[in-house]
């Protein structure tokens, strides 16, 4: 009898499913989602991602762009396509000589559609005829099969820093 205690005990303990616990969630228009920490590889996309803003590598950034790019930003305004954003981000580059500074980063995965996101953000400043601006960003990157599909950007000014003390 003790024999099939322990035999059942062991069926019970071995044919428990593993427990998805959701640490985030999303109630939008395709319905709810559940979401959790998502896979370093990500972190790393966004990293390279980054840098390569930074470094002005157009050819890195292309690369780690999906052909079918979407973006909004958060004037409401939405590019379209790879090519469309990258004549768009060299134009934007020799005009204001950006900087980048992020300073935090988390990925995510949706437990019910198996997306994978980044959320992140950075501080920039920009510098147009000698004037320079700020601003913080925050993205939600969308990736597929290590390429970016869909940036989300969220922007608002920030006041210049202070000025350096001696």
């Amino acid at each position: 009898m003790k024999k099939y205690i322990l035999i059942l005990a062991i069926l019970a303990v071995g044919c428990d499913a593993p427990v998805i616990e959701g640490h985030g969630f999303w109630a939008g228009q395709d319905g709810d989602e559940t979401c959790i920490a998502g896979p370093s590889e990500t972190t790393d996309v966004y990293n390279k991602f980054m840098d390569a803003h930074s470094e002005r590598d157009m050819e890195t950034i292309k690369s780690l762009l999906s052909e079918d790019l979407v973006i909004w930003h958060s004037d409401g305004s939405r590019v379209e396509g790879r090519d469309v954003h990258l004549e768009a981000l060299q134009s934007w580059f020799d005009q204001t000589n950006p900087t980048f500074n992020p300073f935090w980063g988390m990925p995510y995965v949706g437990v019910n559609n198996a997306e994978t996101w980044m959320i992140a953000a950075h501080n920039s400043k920009t510098t147009v005829d000698g004037e320079d601006s700020y601003a913080s960003h925050m993205l939600d990157l969308q990736v597929t099969d290590g390429l970016v599909n869909m940036i989300i950007v969220y922007s608002r000014d920030l006041p210049p820093p202070p000025p350096a003390q001696d």
